[in-house]
């Protein structure tokens, strides 16, 4: 009996975390370095997001590309509300932030269809800028500021959940510049950007009069 329990407090101990089931968006593609980087156009890297308060095994998982290239199996763990960050060929593309896994293949200058699967093969993020272009959805290649997904939490196959970072060299492994937060929202024209919701204006301090005061008169309580 000892034996046994021994044997299954070990097995649970070390046993891969795969246990949780992803749904969808769940984990996010959330930058991508499609132009390169100053230091050479070949230093591609893209970023995943966990949007979840659990440690997800991404062992089994895919990133690739419909046209075959990249095709990434993917491996390791991804923690709650952290980054993943691939990078391209070696780990220079970024340099001073250390890869989470390294891969192979270059991503099309026309733009690409980007699926992101579990190891059952489930479709859990994806975007479709094949045919169109990265431009269209975001990004720079003269300043190399990177593509940024504007809402964690919103579709990646909506090209206005996306925009320009405001940084060239982008955000890696870092909250994306121009990520969504609850008093912003996505520009109405189409751009990916966002707004911020200012308050409404307030009257010059000259222009407001003082409250109006009353005086009560309490009347005095008898003696005992």
């Amino acid at each position: 009996m000892m034996k046994f329990l021994l044997f299954a407090f070990f097995t649970f101990l070390f046993s891969p975390l795969s246990t949780y089931a992803a749904n969808a968006r769940d984990v996010v593609i959330n930058e991508i370095a499609w132009m390169g980087t100053t230091n050479s156009y070949t230093d591609e890297w893209i970023e995943l997001y966990n949007n979840t308060a659990n440690i997800i095994a991404l062992d089994g998982w895919v990133l690739r590309a419909t046209d075959g290239k990249p095709d990434i199996l993917l491996e390791k763990t991804i923690a709650p509300g952290a980054f993943f960050l691939l990078e391209r060929t070696n780990d220079d593309s970024v340099p001073g932030i250390p890869a989470d896994q390294i891969y192979t293949g270059d991503l099309g200058n026309s733009g690409e269809h980007l699926e992101l699967l579990d190891a059952q093969r489930n479709t859990i993020d994806r975007l479709n800028a094949f045919g169109s272009s990265w431009i269209e959805w975001g990004g720079e290649n003269d300043t190399k500021k990177t593509m940024e997904r504007i809402s964690p939490q919103g579709p990646g196959s909506e090209p206005t959940n996306w925009g320009t970072s405001v940084n060239p060299g982008g955000t890696p492994k870092t909250q994306n510049s121009i990520t969504m937060t609850p008093n912003q929202s996505a520009d109405a024209d189409g751009t990916g950007q966002t707004v911020t919701n200012d308050p409404p204006p307030q009257p010059p301090a000259d222009s407001i009069l003082p409250p109006t005061t009353s005086t009560t008169t309490t009347p005095a309580s008898p003696a005992d």
